[in-house]
């Protein structure tokens, strides 16, 4: 898939009806530095890779499954069974897309209006956003079922055990349980790719309050680096408060 089929590649994502959104967090620009990728022996071959983008976004609105008996069963069977439930509800919110032929200090447009990751009836009073970029070593592996496979990991139980500990005692259990599973996604996903002699060339984590960044429901920003130094996003946020617009 190629920059351009990028682009138009919105439409392979699931509609929803404009009516139901008053919320959008959209991402309208991708660069990408080193690729990773040399030309081989000699300097000969072409310096391109195929690069796998992926975003997960989670928020305070998130609707995640019997929560209330994950922090009250002492059953580690039952405690894995409910945690495989939320890991999956979060992983099914990703955004998988590959652009193929990504050379050295390449940019993706999303268009010219960017692509909406995430949509809501209401603005969130705040979200996580994990995005990353990863070098593909073999193109024709499914990424979206390695993600929804890190229940079968070896550290799962572990995980499950220790996640009602993690998220007993904040103020908002459901978007803490959301974050930590991403996290453990991120890197359960990061350690199988690594094995694969996949090579993530761009990571960026950032966690957004509405009262600090979109106070106003809107936000721009340009030229976003993310931990590794190798990549940059442009973002933009827009909301309206609906039911307000028609008092």
């Amino acid at each position: 898939m190629t920059a351009s089929a990028f682009e138009s590649g919105r439409r392979c994502w699931p509609y929803v009806s404009r009516e139901a959104n008053v919320f959008y967090f959209r991402i309208n620009k991708v660069k990408i530095i080193d690729n990773e990728t040399t030309k081989g022996f000699l300097g000969l071959g072409r310096d391109l890779a195929t690069v796998q983008l992926w975003s997960l976004i989670v928020s305070g609105n998130m609707d995640l499954p019997n929560l209330d008996e994950l922090l009250k069963t002492t059953d580690p069977q039952r405690k894995k069974e409910l945690v495989m439930d939320i890991v999956k509800a979060v992983a099914a919110t990703r955004r998988l897309t590959p652009i193929e032929s990504v050379k050295d200090n390449q940019t993706a447009f999303f268009g010219d209006t960017g692509y909406v990751l995430y949509q809501s009836k209401e603005i969130p009073e705040d979200f996580s956003w994990q995005f990353t970029a990863i070098k593909l070593n073999d193109r024709t592996r499914d990424v979206g079922a390695e993600i929804l496979g890190v229940v079968n990991h070896q550290e799962f139980g572990s995980f499950a055990n220790s996640l009602p500990a993690l998220i007993g005692g904040t103020m908002n259990p459901g978007y803490t349980a959301a974050v930590e599973v991403g996290k453990f996604i991120f890197s359960i996903v990061g350690d199988v790719l690594s094995k694969k002699r996949d090579q993530q060339i761009g990571l960026l984590y950032m966690s957004l309050d509405r009262v600090e960044h979109y106070p106003h429901g809107v936000r721009n920003s340009q030229d976003v680096v993310d931990l590794t130094g190798n990549m940059y996003v442009d973002y933009a946020i827009f909301g309206y408060d609906d039911r307000k617009a028609h008092r």
